[in-house]
């Protein structure tokens, strides 16, 4: 079974120094964003995916490590 955890979670295990910034969450529900971004559990991969759905700024070597992450 695949692991599961908050966005908030997913986001806070990505490395410090790849200096990823969420600018515009636009892969995340804007409406109920409280509750996609922090409550509502999600797979790894639905996290990457809501990541490039959205606008970030980052390292220039974060899309790679990002893809791998």
């Amino acid at each position: 079974m695949e692991e599961v955890k908050t966005s908030k979670d997913w986001y806070d295990s990505i490395p410090k120094d790849w200096k990823l910034v969420i600018m515009d969450p636009d892969g995340w529900d804007r409406k109920n964003f409280e509750y996609s971004f922090n409550e509502e559990k999600i797979t790894k991969e639905e996290f990457k995916k809501r990541i490039f759905y959205s606008t970030i700024t980052a390292n220039r070597e974060t899309i790679d490590k990002l893809t791998n992450f």
